[in-house]
C-alpha cells in the first residue's frame, strides 16, 4: 500500500552513500538455466508417482493408490485406523465434484462466514481426523498444495490429529514452480497458499527428529488415479 513504507528515503540514501555514491546500472535478473521449469517436466503421471513414494517416505507421510470407485472405502479404513472420533471436512465443490462421501457418526463442517471463524477453530482442534482435497500434489517433495478460503480455512488444515489428503492423479505436478504459477495466474483475494510435506517435524533440538510437534501427527495421501 502507498505510504506504509516507513524511512523509505532515509534508508535509500544511507545505502547510496555507504556504496560510495556510485550509481550502478539496472541489471535485470537473468536466470541462469530453466531447470526450475523444466526437471521431471516430461515424465508421465505415472512415473511422477513412482517419484512420490520414494518422497513419500522420505517425508513420513503415507501413500496409498486406490480408484474412484474403491476410494471412499479407502477413506473409511483410513479413519478407522486413525481412530475414529470427530472428523471434519471442508465446505467446498471437490467432494461433489470427485465423488468423495465421507461416512461418519460424528462429522463437522467447516461453516463459511467470519462469525463462525471462533467455532470452527474449536472444531478443527477437537477434530481427530480431517478429510481434504488439495490444489496440487508436487512429486519432487511429495507435497500438498492446499489454499485456505471461505470453505476451508487455515485450522482446519493444521490442528486435527490425523490428515487424510484426496488426491487426483490428474493434480500431481512435478515440482512447486509449476503450482506457483498456476497461483499466479489465478490470484484469489483473501486466499493463503500452505505448501504441507509430510506430517508436522522438527529436528531443532540436539538434531533429534520429533514427528507431530506442532501440526498433524500423521498425513495420508490418496492418490486416485482414475480421476
Amino acid at each position: 500500500m502507498t505510504g506504509t513504507i516507513e524511512n523509505r528515503t532515509k534508508f535509500l540514501k544511507t545505502l547510496f552513500e555507504k556504496r560510495g555514491g556510485v550509481e550502478l546500472p539496472f541489471e535485470p535478473y537473468v536466470p541462469i538455466s530453466d531447470l526450475p521449469e523444466t526437471h521431471l517436466a516430461d515424465l508421465t503421471s505415472d512415473e511422477l508417482l513412482e517419484i512420490a513414494k520414494v518422497q513419500s517416505e522420505r517425508v513420513s507421510a503415507t501413500l496409498v493408490e486406490t480408484t474412484s470407485s474403491e476410494m471412499n472405502e479407502v477413506i473409511r479404513q483410513l479413519i478407522e485406523k486413525s481412530g475414529g472420533g470427530q472428523v471434519m471436512i471442508p465446505t467446498t465443490d471437490e467432494f461433489k465434484n470427485l465423488g468423495v462421501n465421507v461416512n461418519s457418526e460424528n462429522l463437522v463442517k467447516w461453516k463459511i462466514g467470519k462469525e463462525f471463524r471462533d467455532e470452527n477453530i474449536t472444531a478443527a482442534q477437537n477434530s481427530n481426523v480431517v478429510v481434504a482435497v488439495p490444489k496440487f500434489f508436487l512429486a519432487e517433495s511429495a507435497t500438498i498444495v492446499v489454499e485456505s478460503e471461505a470453505g476451508q480455512g487455515r485450522s482446519l488444515h493444521f490442528l486435527p490429529t490425523h490428515y487424510i489428503s484426496v488426491i487426483p492423479l490428474s493434480r500431481m505436478l512435478p515440482r512447486s514452480t509449476q503450482a506457483a504459477d498456476w497461483f499466479d495466474k489465478n490470484k484469489k483475494p483473501g486466499s493463503t497458499i500452505h505448501f504441507i510435506s509430510g506430517p508436522s517435524n522438527s529436528g531443532d533440538i540436539e538434531m533429534q527428529l520429533v514427528v507431530g510437534l506442532h501440526g498433524p501427527l500423521e498425513i495420508n495421501y490418496v492418490i486416485v488415479k482414475d480421476v
